[in-house]
């Protein structure tokens, strides 16, 4: 079985995507919110250069809901995404999947202590983050049952991406909506 590579080319499909469906959640303003955030994130994933460090087989949806726990230990479930791409692509996964920023804090300190990240990284994760969201907007956005949901988000990712663009951090930051 080919495995999918989870990058800049299935982020502009992921953008073509929602270009399609958008409408049934998001004004024409807002979209070009999303817009500019995707610019951003192509440019960073363009000049990215990939290495044994950073890029590799990821889950690629790994959220709180694929975590099952034996005692206290946490195992993974549903591999179907299961690919090629960004180590930091698969934690922004994790920690755009329900985890506020304490636990967010918490969950990179167990990170960091098995693998040490470059200087840029809160920038890299960042960027990884708003891929991520606008990911699973895509997705979503094309299934009329899941369009309450995602209207009932917008305030949080538009401020997301709002400091996103802004160059405000989030990752470990209480995001201030309105």
């Amino acid at each position: 079985m080919l495995r999918p590579t989870w990058g800049e080319l299935s982020f502009q499909q992921d953008m073509i995507r929602l270009e399609k469906y958008y409408s049934c959640f998001l004004s024409k303003n807002e979209f070009k919110l999303y817009q500019l955030a995707a610019s951003k994130v192509l440019d960073y994933l363009s000049k990215s250069k990939k290495s044994m460090h950073n890029f590799g087989l990821i889950h690629a949806d790994l959220h709180v809901g694929n975590l099952v726990f034996r005692n206290e230990d946490p195992s993974p479930i549903d591999f179907a995404r299961c690919g090629f791409g960004y180590y930091l692509y698969d934690l922004a996964q994790l920690f755009m999947g329900g985890l506020y920023p304490i636990h967010r804090q918490i969950v990179f300190q167990g990170y960091e202590s098995i693998r040490k990240l470059d200087n840029d990284y809160i920038q890299a994760l960042e960027c990884f983050c708003v891929m991520a969201c606008i990911e699973g907007y895509s997705i979503h956005a094309s299934n009329p049952r899941e369009t309450a949901n995602l209207k009932e988000q917008q305030p949080y990712a538009q401020a997301l991406i709002r400091n996103y663009l802004n160059g405000a951090p989030f990752l470990f930051n209480p995001i201030e909506i309105g």
